[in-house]
């Protein structure tokens, strides 16, 4: 009688540790199943109507999340790719005054691979173009391409977005012209007679484009209050080794000087992937190497 008690006793344990295993991994909060908060979805704190005329907002915003949330992969990427770029992104915003959320550009236009480079040549975490590149102060010829040096290509997108909003005063359509360039939007805005992204009907890609950023936006957010659990499962994120910088006027060979820096080539060309070719010009120089 006591082994049969004993024995009820221990299956009425298991039972128990099973269900408090049960609800400790199944709750919602412990899953890479991303969420958003549907009474406030807005970009840079303009909020996107989603009442009366504007009720697709709805299924725009909607179709933008799913894709992107339930490619968990890629949203794995963008997580440990952050900590490669996001703190001095965060950092020159707030320090030129431009709200955080236009970081997620940078997500939406590259997913922070350091060597995108799109069809038309629009180049780095920016998606630069050349002439637009060269218009807010990039170097861009045969030996350099300051697109990939990513403290000047930020300062340029920086450039770029207060330039936009002096002609628009929307940081919306500041978001929207960074893909389809300020004419394209402001001849749309001119023709359909409206001031508002929501009220302009655009082609697809920009259509997409604003959503795409707002869908980027809150899975990145709902993972910071996930972070405890996600981190566990993707294991270590990616950071910059430490390097220090060093100034030169004119570099002749690259491969000598990788070997006067006590450095193998290679390195040199990966903290630097702006310098082109093997040599640098007369000029003034800041190079990148292991500290």
């Amino acid at each position: 009688m006591k082994k049969q008690y004993l024995m009820i006793l221990a299956i009425i344990g298991l039972i128990l540790i099973i269900w408090i295993l049960f609800n400790k991994y199944s709750s919602s909060d412990k899953s890479i199943i991303f969420s958003y908060p549907w009474s406030n979805i807005n970009f840079a704190d303009e909020k996107v109507p989603m009442n009366d005329v504007y009720f697709f907002n709805k299924e725009r915003f909607d179709k933008e999340f799913y894709i992107n949330s339930y490619n968990v992969y890629q949203d794995i990427l963008y997580i440990k790719r952050s900590p490669i770029y996001m703190p001095y992104i965060e950092k020159a915003l707030s320090e030129a005054k431009i709200p955080n959320d236009f970081k997620y550009l940078a997500i939406a236009e590259s997913a922070l691979l350091n060597n995108a480079l799109s069809s038309t040549s629009a180049a780095w975490i920016w998606q630069f173009m050349p002439e637009t590149a060269k218009r807010f102060g990039l170097q861009v010829n045969d030996y350099v391409d300051e697109r990939y040096n990513p403290e000047k290509s930020t300062i340029a997108a920086i450039k770029y977005f207060k330039e936009l909003y002096k002609k628009f005063w929307d940081r919306t359509l500041v978001a929207a012209s960074y893909n389809r360039w300020e004419n394209g939007i402001k001849n749309a805005l001119d023709k359909q007679k409206v001031s508002s992204f929501y009220d302009l009907y655009l082609n697809e890609e920009t259509s997409r484009y604003v959503f795409r950023i707002l869908a980027i936006k809150y899975i990145m957010k709902d993972y910071e209050s996930k972070k405890w659990f996600i981190d566990k499962i993707i294991w270590d994120k990616y950071y910059p080794p430490k390097t220090k910088t060093i100034k030169v006027s004119k570099i002749d060979n690259l491969y000598d000087f990788a070997i006067k820096q006590n450095e193998n080539y290679k390195t040199i060309k990966l903290l630097n992937p702006w310098i082109i070719w093997d040599s640098l010009p007369e000029g003034k120089w800041e190079i990148k190497i292991m500290n």
